[in-house]
């Protein structure tokens, strides 16, 4: 029994070394939330997730936007959050009046959410995802449906590694094959009024990236049937370089504006009375609304905390408008897992609104954090009034694997590739493909306070005095090369994305072959798979 244990642990881990999906689209942004795993079938009507034509565990409910009429079933995404990332099969969608419609909208299973974030209740507001080919394990397989006859014949096609571009059917009497139609989800059907399709009938699925799969339908059983192979996924990455993840996509500026911006909360503030996050009696130029409270005492606080995190690296820093009903020299700025390195302004906050900003330098950070506080050191108690909280943008132009543009019929949804990719952010590294270009991230939205009495810059970081609106390695944009064909198919959805990746070389769309990069991909990929399979080996046998 032992051995047999051994032998079944060396398989599973020699699978796990043999076994990855391609990147066939850049990093993008988009939100994920935790859902339940699909115990009948779901919109793409798979059925349930553990029958014999279901998906597994590790699915993916979309948003109707990003659903794109069923065009989408059946693909895969690697979806990232604070934790790590996942890699995920849609099966579903929520229509737009239930689920929000602005950007793509990743609702996933437990086995699946738990793999990019540590709370299972959470939203991770700023998630990088990117389509990728699905780690599928033998042929295209199809099942006739229940309602088909031989005037009506549908197909429901699954365990396709990478997306269905179409479906034809040729019946023993035509003289060429016609289209199926997709029903809105993995099922595609033939009708033709008054015609009946007489068998054996041979049916031919395309893939969106080149190559097809041909079966012979001899007749309407119910059985599984299986197609003469899968489709050939494209050598290596089409997206040349391209990181081995996504990272978190860029927060958006605002945190608050007239209002905590969405994603963002003050559940972890701590000792303070008389919270008013939309106090329209007092505001700096150009607001309406103010946060308002009471902070009470030397160990109170102001806590502002993003639901999924936030990563740093694409900001350089805070501005804010704020003002106190007394004279505050106790205020100190910092992420509430680093509260020795702080910020402190150079003078007291006073009864007047002054714009305050705080580089990162001046405090201790993690790439990922999850808060930003402003707290009180000293022993009293102090009414504050807060406002125009935004995040400073990096400005430095990089390359990077994250999208930033308008997702077209030629892109995600329904095409060979994706088209209207621009440029996002990668820190540290110059691009393989691509020549600098100015970040628009630095545009108008940075948002910083205006018409304010006072700009303080000074800084006393920890007790030391340092330089303000200097910053962390900055980040921008350049652009990404796209030589891929466009799809002929429609689509609907139309998402934005900003982003970055930290250690990685610039990301370029091309059909080209690149033998350097594949032959390096391929052998590095070699030796990480010989290594798995000698560990797994070397496992078994002691455990023998």
């Amino acid at each position: 029994m032992r051995l047999l244990g051994s032998l079944i642990l060396t398989l599973t881990l020699i699978a796990s070394a043999f076994s990855s999906s391609v990147p066939l689209t850049l990093c993008m942004s988009g939100r994920a939330q935790g859902t339940e795993s699909l115990n009948k079938s779901g919109s793409c009507e798979y059925g349930a997730y553990n029958g014999p034509t279901g998906p597994g565990t590790l699915t993916a409910t979309l948003n109707e936007y990003f659903y794109s009429s069923g065009v989408k079933c059946g693909d895969c995404f690697e979806v990232s959050g604070p934790k790590g990332k996942t890699v995920v099969r849609v099966v579903n969608f929520c229509s737009a009046g239930t689920c929000p419609s602005e950007k793509p909208l990743f609702m996933l299973t437990p086995d699946a959410f738990q793999e990019i974030s540590s709370d299972p209740l959470s939203v991770v507001y700023d998630a990088g995802f990117r389509k990728v080919s699905c780690d599928a394990s033998g042929p295209i397989k199809a099942q006739v449906s229940a309602d088909s006859s031989k005037y009506y014949v549908k197909l429901l096609i699954f365990n396709n590694e990478v997306g269905i571009q179409s479906v034809t059917i040729k019946g023993k009497d035509m003289s060429a094959p016609v289209p199926m139609t997709r029903q809105g989800s993995a099922q595609f059907v033939w009708s033709q009024a008054g015609k009946e399709m007489m068998f054996p009938a041979t049916v031919v699925v395309s893939s969106q990236y080149g190559g097809s799969v041909t079966m012979t339908l001899n007749s309407l059983s119910m059985d599984i049937l299986k197609f003469s192979g899968n489709f050939v996924t494209p050598k290596s990455s089409i997206i040349k370089n391209a990181p081995a993840s996504c990272s978190l996509s860029a927060s958006p500026l605002a945190i608050y504006q007239n209002g905590l911006t969405e994603g963002w909360n003050y559940w972890s503030s701590r000792s303070y009375s008389q919270i008013n996050t939309t106090d329209s009696s007092s505001h700096s130029v150009g607001s309406t609304k103010s946060l308002s409270m009471i902070l009470m005492g030397s160990s109170s606080a102001l806590t502002l905390a993003r639901s999924g995190d936030f990563e740093t690296t694409y900001f350089t820093g805070i501005k804010f408008n704020m003002k106190a009903n007394t004279t505050m020299k106790g205020l100190r700025v910092y992420f509430p897992n680093e509260q020795n390195k702080y910020w402190t302004p150079s003078s007291p906050i006073t009864t007047s609104w002054t714009t305050y900003t705080v580089p990162f330098t001046s405090l201790q950070h993690k790439t990922i954090e999850s808060a930003i506080t402003f707290a009180n050191t000293e022993n009293i108690n102090v009414y504050i009034n807060i406002d125009n909280i935004h995040f400073i943008a990096s400005t430095s132009s990089v390359t990077t694997g994250y999208a930033n543009g308008n997702e077209t019929s030629s892109g995600l949804a329904t095409g060979t590739a994706t088209s209207g990719i621009a440029s996002g952010v990668v820190t540290g590294v110059s691009s393989s493909s691509s020549s600098p270009s100015s970040s628009s991230a630095t545009a108008s939205a940075t948002a910083t306070a205006t018409g304010t009495s006072t700009s303080v810059s000074s800084t006393t970081a920890g007790g030391k005095t340092t330089a303000g609106g200097s910053g962390i390695s900055t980040t921008g944009m350049a652009g990404s090369d796209d030589s891929m064909a466009a799809s002929t198919s429609k689509t609907t959805s139309n998402p934005t994305a900003t982003g970055k990746t930290t250690g990685m070389t610039g990301s370029s769309i091309d059909h080209s072959e690149s033998h350097s990069s594949d032959n390096e991909h391929h052998s590095s990929t070699s030796i990480t798979k010989a290594s798995l399979l000698l560990v797994s080996i070397a496992l078994a046998f002691v455990s023998l």
